[in-house]
């Protein structure tokens, strides 16, 4: 992920203690990557950072909106996402004893900190596994009701009567494992 200079927080002139950063993220931070699946977003990223003598904590605050694709129905929709991530920047200090993934470490002459690709993982990580439409006030489904007929029409059929076992594994039902 290459550099931008609006994600980028210049902790070395900053005094120990609390601080408040706020990040926009728009259309244009997707754009260069090729391999997101999400396009287009409109969300805003509250970072509160806490410097101390040899390490900072940064508390992520996610809330907005990305574009994403339905899983029921295939169109596009605007998907709320909230979410709260944690990262750990150790100044100074080796990267080979950290097995963590919340837990970074940069060299003790570093004066500033790219949260680039950190925002995009966070923001990854607040997408839902199911991605479907929201449903509305009364609790029903919002989905374009046109594509579900379509989509149904394609589905194949499951066999709903199972499939006899095999009698060479009824032997592996006794066996007790402690």
């Amino acid at each position: 992920m290459q550099t931008r200079k609006e994600y980028i927080i210049q902790f070395v002139a900053l005094g120990f203690g609390e601080h408040k950063f706020e990040f926009e993220v728009k259309d244009k931070f997707f754009e260069p990557l090729d391999y997101s699946e999400i396009k287009q977003g409109d969300i805003t990223i509250i970072v509160n950072l806490l410097k101390q003598s040899s390490m900072m904590v940064l508390q992520f605050e996610i809330t907005g909106t990305v574009k994403m694709m339905c899983d029921l129905c295939a169109t596009e929709f605007d998907m709320p996402i909230n979410g709260n991530q944690k990262l750990i920047v150790k100044v100074g200090g080796s990267d080979e004893d950290n097995e963590d993934d919340d837990i970074i470490t940069i060299a003790a002459n570093e004066h500033q900190l790219d949260l680039s690709q950190y925002i995009y993982e966070y923001i990854t990580l607040s997408l839902p596994i199911k991605r479907t439409h929201p449903p509305d006030a009364k609790g029903k489904p919002t989905c374009d009701k046109e594509m579900l007929k379509k989509v149904k029409k394609f589905l194949t059929k499951e066999e709903k009567k199972e499939k006899p076992i095999d009698p060479r594994w009824d032997g592996l039902k006794d066996i007790k494992l402690n």
